[in-house]
């Protein structure tokens, strides 16, 4: 969306409404961002978001950064309270999601905006609007800094414009969205219990050192270190739809799904070089692990990424729950201070147990099916995100929720389909 759409959205409002910026809104208490100065990891220290853990809308906390509880006692004005708002500052510039229950009085680090308002409709109504892609779009456009730091200041969050409807008109628009949400949950949820219910599977095939051969990586895919290079803010296509996707190591690293579906950049037709095809595996590292995900577009990989690529997908997946299993094993292979090189040549001299060919197809009959459960899900919250972005355009316009006095019935009726 360009900044004049944005401008005449606003423009175009109903009768009554009005426009406010996101800093005056009485209803906002406080925005801020958060710690500076985290220190060093502590195990058994407080919990922080960073702009990492903020992906799709929601918030990770499956593996977060844990601060000293002096340095979380000397910046209690970014702890979490439920319902506040955060906005990712440096990288992902806009995106957002709302600290619930699991959350509560954990931190946030400098690369997120805290933003509170005084009663949870309030914070309901700026998390749907701050969510939408105009306002992503707008944020992208307040940011400066080049490719890898794209900071957007409190300065220009504060600037935001906010549509302000007349009182009592957001109820029914609220509920719905509720509704989404709680479906959008469940989803999440069914595709995580399918991703654990294959790792327990997997952790109890059988292995058979007798009968199982020892086979080094080279000898059981074609590997291939990127070079592909990182897309610039200026390249024609690097956000359309058109464009290859491009893969950082930053993309297989906070995936949390074990497919890569999408990725932050795209390279122009012309520019992506040799492409791997859906169902290569992709591998990145850093110091506590080597994480690796199945692709599920076309994808050109950049630096300190590699690309496995199997004769069959009874191997693709069974390499993926081996070296996924392996993950911190596998941290050997790579080099650097940060672990974020991976060595070619020892990742493809790794050993691994291979079992026999009926083995590995029998194992694909079950993850094959439950991956392609967890697919369903995310295909069926692709929907319901399009449907809030519908919902939110129609009370824009004035025409939500429509001719009946019941949302859930415009929901479930032609809109919805």
């Amino acid at each position: 969306m360009t900044r004049e759409s944005l401008e005449h959205r606003l423009q175009r409002l109903p009768g009554g409404w009005g426009v406010g910026r996101l800093g005056d809104l009485p209803a906002v208490q406080f925005i801020g961002y958060g710690i500076t100065r985290p220190g060093a990891h502590t195990e058994d220290g407080v919990p922080m978001i960073r702009a990492a853990d903020i992906q799709e809308g929601r918030l990770r906390g499956d593996e977060p950064r844990r601060i000293d509880h002096r340095v979380h006692e000397t910046n209690l004005r970014s702890r979490l309270e439920i319902g506040d708002l955060l906005v990712v500052l440096v990288g992902r510039v806009g995106e957002t999601a709302v600290v619930g229950a699991e959350f509560h009085h954990w931190n946030a680090s400098r690369t997120v905006a805290v933003v509170r308002a005084n009663e949870p409709d309030e914070a309901a109504w700026l998390n749907l609007w701050l969510g939408s892609p105009a306002v992503r779009a707008w944020c992208e456009r307040q940011a400066t800094g080049s490719t890898l730091h794209r900071t957007l200041s409190l300065t220009a969050l504060r600037k935001l414009p906010v549509p302000i409807p007349p009182a009592g008109l957001r109820a029914p628009l609220l509920r719905a969205v509720r509704l989404l949400e709680e479906k959008t949950a469940t989803n999440t949820r069914i595709a995580r219990c399918a991703m654990d219910l294959g790792e327990a599977h997997f952790a109890r095939e059988p292995r058979d050192g007798t009968s199982w051969p020892e086979r080094p990586l080279a000898s059981l895919v074609h590997l291939t270190a990127g070079t592909a290079p990182r897309p610039r803010p200026d390249d024609e296509g690097a956000h359309a739809e058109r464009g290859t996707a491009f893969v950082a190591p930053a993309d297989i690293l906070q995936s949390e799904s074990p497919h890569l579906y999408a990725t932050e950049r795209r390279l122009p037709p012309g520019k992506e070089g040799r492409v791997c095809a859906p169902g290569s595996l992709l591998v990145a590292s850093r110091e506590d692990g080597v994480r690796t995900v199945m692709n599920q577009v076309p994808a050109a990989i950049g630096r300190n990424v590699l690309a496995l690529e199997t004769e069959s997908v009874s191997d693709a997946y069974w390499l993926l729950y081996e070296l996924c299993s392996r993950s911190a094993e596998l941290a050997a292979t790579a080099q650097g201070s940060a672990g974020r090189e991976l060595n070619r040549r020892a990742f493809a001299a790794t050993t691994v147990r291979w079992p026999p060919q009926e083995v590995r197809e029998q194992f694909v009959r079950l993850a094959g099916s439950l991956h392609e459960r967890a697919r369903t899900a995310r295909r069926e919250n692709e929907k319901l995100r399009d449907l809030r972005e519908r919902i939110l355009d129609g009370f824009l316009s004035g025409t939500f929720p429509g001719k009946t006095a019941d949302p859930l019935e415009d929901l479930t009726s032609g809109g919805a389909r």
